[in-house]
């Protein structure tokens, strides 16, 4: 169920099951612990996983386990859609608590309207990581925030560093207006692939600036 929380979260951080990532997911999980973190999601790269899927949940969820009176886990998984992934089965999903599709508003990602036919497949909480809905919008010429009210999406606040549109939605005061008017909900995601670089007083930042908007969220 979605709703308003006082919680600070983090539901986008990589391992060593993803290509890029350093640190293991006990961790990454400790590091969040650390920092005062509510609820830690591991969301690793679905093409280095493979078909190890089985492994990367049965270890995540041991963790939930091992951690679950210090912090709440929550088991992703990112997904590209540059193209998207044909080998990947949307059932092998069905266990997780959400995934991530990342980069949609890349020019090389997937049409738009494929992508809505191919989340359907999914019956997990789906999000849309590092990614403008303001320039999809524009890009398509439709209304992208009723697109994800429709089709149930979440929307990620990416404070990587990486992605132009976080800083943008901080200064403009007429997004974050449309956004707090369009109820849709809202994650927050670090993007962490080495602990030495968290970014822990940006994302203490961006969870303040969703429970000032009041959106719901998916926790």
């Amino acid at each position: 169920m979605l709703f308003c929380t006082k919680k600070t979260m983090d539901l986008h951080n990589h391992t060593t099951f993803s290509y890029d990532g350093t640190n293991t997911p006990e961790e990454i999980i400790e590091n969040a612990i650390a920092h005062s973190i509510d609820v830690i999601g591991i969301t690793d790269h679905q093409f280095s996983i493979g078909r190890d899927i089985s492994n990367y949940y049965k270890r995540l969820l041991e963790c939930k386990e091992k951690y679950k009176n210090k912090i709440t886990v929550l088991i992703g998984l990112e997904i590209g859609t540059r193209p998207y992934p044909e080998d990947f089965n949307p059932k092998d999903a069905s266990k997780l608590d959400y995934v991530l599709f990342e980069s949609l508003d890349d020019e090389r990602a997937m049409d738009l309207y494929d992508f809505l036919d191919w989340r359907r497949k999914f019956f997990c909480k789906c999000g849309l990581a590092h990614c403008d809905i303001f320039k999809m919008s524009k890009r398509y010429d439709v209304d992208m925030i009723q697109i994800m009210k429709k089709h149930k999406l979440f929307w990620e606040l990416n404070i990587s560093g990486n992605y132009t549109y976080y800083y943008d939605f901080l200064t403009n005061d007429k997004k974050r207006e449309i956004i707090k008017n369009s109820k849709i909900p809202m994650s927050v995601g670090s993007d962490t692939h080495w602990i030495e670089e968290y970014r822990y007083k940006a994302l203490r930042r961006a969870n303040e600036l969703v429970r000032s908007l009041g959106n719901p969220t998916i926790l």
